[in-house]
């Protein structure tokens, strides 16, 4: 039994870049959040669903990663494969390769499900990601799930989606308050909650009185827990090639700093310092070995040490 559950989409994804270019192939989805908890533990397992080509695209990195396959539910014909087209703002559509066919007969196969949870879950679980929405299914089996998973803390990944539409606020909030923790960006605390200010967003979360891992993008992230913010510049470096999947990626670390029991800075240090190694490359970085994991650790730690000596 893994210690960290994450659940939520398997796709590989094509890219283009508002100048044309474009790269081909690459892991996507919830893999950028296993990829934020493994440099700190590799006690996590993902659950999900997949197609029998699964182990073709996904099982070098599962095998060089140490990482089980036991949690992917092979139920439909081929895993999802998506073309991600990014705006000049930074916001970003996707669609299938597949077609719309393909899309609209599959595409909710992947999203989370309890009994997913609950087949994998037991009291030794510590925390469980979901990337999945207010409106989906999964989470009106939500007392069954804590049953399964008794010590567990519960975190989700807020859609961008839902964020935007006035007419879910009220269920994008219920599931909030019925969480242990959330995330979300600047962009969709702001459509949330009305205001036009990363300030301003903050209050607003911290009137609501829930732990939340807030994204600001390259400025940085802020722990939100116990009345305050604790802000860590985002950790950037000339080797960046490419930020997809770093909010995914520092929402899941993010998530074991909390479960953890670490000092709120000290989570933000963590969930940067994974974040900015994922932006080496495209796609997740594909092989964290001992010295890498330790590199990485004594990083975060060194950046919480400088971070609390200047408050």
């Amino acid at each position: 039994m893994a210690r960290y559950l994450v659940t939520g989409s398997v796709i590989v994804n094509d890219m283009r870049y508002p100048d044309g270019s474009e790269v081909k192939g690459f892991l996507g989805g919830s893999i950028y959040t296993v990829n934020g908890i493994l440099p700190y533990t590799d006690d996590v397992l993902f659950v999900s669903a997949a197609g029998p080509d699964f182990d073709e695209i996904f099982g070098d990195y599962f095998r060089r990663n140490g990482l089980s396959e036991e949690g992917i539910d092979i139920c439909f014909p081929k895993t999802h494969y998506t073309l991600v087209e990014y705006s000049p703002n930074g916001e970003w559509v996707e669609h299938s390769i597949y077609g719309e066919e393909f899309e609209k007969k599959y595409g909710p196969y992947p999203l989370a499900k309890a009994q997913y949870v609950i087949d994998h879950g037991g009291e030794d679980v510590k925390g469980i990601y979901f990337e999945s929405g207010a409106s989906e299914d999964v989470w009106k089996d939500l007392p069954e799930m804590r049953k399964a998973c008794p010590n567990a803390v519960f975190m989700a990944e807020l859609s961008t989606a839902e964020t935007k539409d006035p007419d879910k606020k009220d269920l994008v909030l219920d599931l909030i308050d019925k969480l242990d923790l959330y995330s979300l960006n600047r962009t969709e605390a702001m459509d949330l909650f009305g205001t036009d200010n990363e300030e301003d967003s903050i209050k607003a979360i911290i009137e609501l009185g829930k732990p939340c891992f807030f994204r600001m993008g390259k400025k940085g992230s802020a722990m939100i827990q116990d009345g305050k913010a604790w802000f860590a510049p985002s950790v950037e470096s000339e080797s960046s090639v490419d930020s997809t999947g770093c909010g995914n990626c520092s929402t899941g670390a993010s998530l074991y700093g909390y479960c953890e029991g670490f000092n709120p800075l000290k989570t933000a240090c963590y969930a940067n310092v994974a974040a900015g190694v994922n932006a080496r490359q495209y796609g997740p970085f594909p092989h964290y070995t001992a010295e890498i994991k330790n590199q990485m650790k004594q990083e975060a730690e060194e950046l919480y040490r400088k971070y609390m000596e200047g408050k």
